[in-house]
């Protein structure tokens, strides 16, 4: 029988197994598009330089959450492991490191845009370091969330936690796993094109500026639907009369929302890196195609509404 020590240890170890593997490339390929910038403008190299080490602080920044999760898991201390518990860490492991992974990739494609708009743009390139760290902020709300939702699953965490119980907490925890991926996915796309239309036409920036805060949000609300649905998930009781169906529902629900959020902020962050490209070269079109963005971005929004509907009525069924 597989022993509940041997799932703990396994948390501990893929937690930060999993996140460095998205850090790692992540640093890798930031750096080779610094170097490759470096190389091609001699009058920038300083802010390139700088950006480069910045921007590389952020794309760390999952892999420290996830390291201090591990710790936690390893040195907490103060509960007896057993097999729901084990269950549930293997629902945060999975969070904080696909999480970290997701975020640092994402996070990557805006130094590496960046660095090449400064190679472009050299007098310009505080505007375009000021537009990657906003890019990188919101990219990093993934891992902030898993995060979150990786204590509250340990605080619940008790001697009396049934199998069951264990099986909802790593539901909430799978909820969050999949929901990360869209968004940071989606964000990548934008960031990448974001931050290169500001160096092909820097009389464009305040455009792309406000129109990147506002996609970026559009991007993100999958994701706080998947939050919202992970926190139901962890305080909802499992019923003692059929507690089996209800922890079905719970692993579907999350599954749900996870999966719906899996296209939609894919397909939002394609239709307006598309549009702030365009914007670039025709800035005179801003009102149009910012109105066009966002309506096809409502209806691509839908499918996550949707998404989010089932899982609330598998969740309370």
């Amino acid at each position: 029988m597989l022993a509940p020590e041997f799932l703990h240890y396994c948390a501990v170890g893929i937690t930060v197994a999993l996140g460095s593997i998205g850090t790692g490339i992540g640093q890798g390929i930031g750096a080779f598009s610094a170097i490759n910038a470096l190389s091609r403008q001699k009058s920038g190299r300083d802010n390139i330089f700088r950006a480069m080490v910045i921007g590389l602080a952020f794309v760390e920044s999952g892999i420290i959450l996830a390291l201090v999760i591990s710790l936690i898991m390893l040195f907490g201390g103060g509960i007896k492991i057993t097999m729901p518990i084990a269950i549930a860490e293997i629902g945060i492991a999975l969070a904080i490191g696909v999480a970290a992974t997701a975020i640092s990739i994402g996070s990557s494609f805006a130094v590496k845009s960046a660095c090449t708009s400064m190679s472009v743009q050299p007098f310009f390139s505080q505007k375009i370091l000021t537009l990657m760290l906003l890019s990188q902020s919101i990219i990093e709300a993934p891992v902030v969330f898993a995060f979150i939702i990786s204590l509250i699953i340990r605080t619940n965490f008790s001697p009396t936690l049934t199998i069951f119980e264990g099986v909802k907490l790593l539901a909430a925890g799978l909820c969050i796993t999949l929901g990360c991926l869209g968004p940071c996915i989606g964000q990548g796309i934008f960031a990448n094109s974001s931050c290169r239309a500001a160096g092909l036409n820097k009389n464009a920036y305040n455009k792309i500026f406000t129109f990147s805060i506002i996609n970026q949000a559009v991007i993100e609300t999958p994701l706080i639907f998947c939050l919202l649905i992970s926190v139901f998930i962890i305080f909802l009781p499992v019923p003692i009369l059929n507690p089996f169906t209800s922890t079905i529902n719970f692993l579907v629900a999350g599954i749900t929302i996870g999966m719906g959020a899996l296209g939609t902020s894919t397909s939002a962050g394609l239709v307006a890196s598309k549009s702030c490209y365009q914007i670039a070269l025709e800035p005179e079109n801003y009102s149009i195609l910012f109105r066009t963005t966002i309506l096809a971005q409502a209806f691509i929004e839908s499918n996550a509404i949707y998404a989010l509907l089932i899982a609330i009525f598998l969740a309370i069924r």
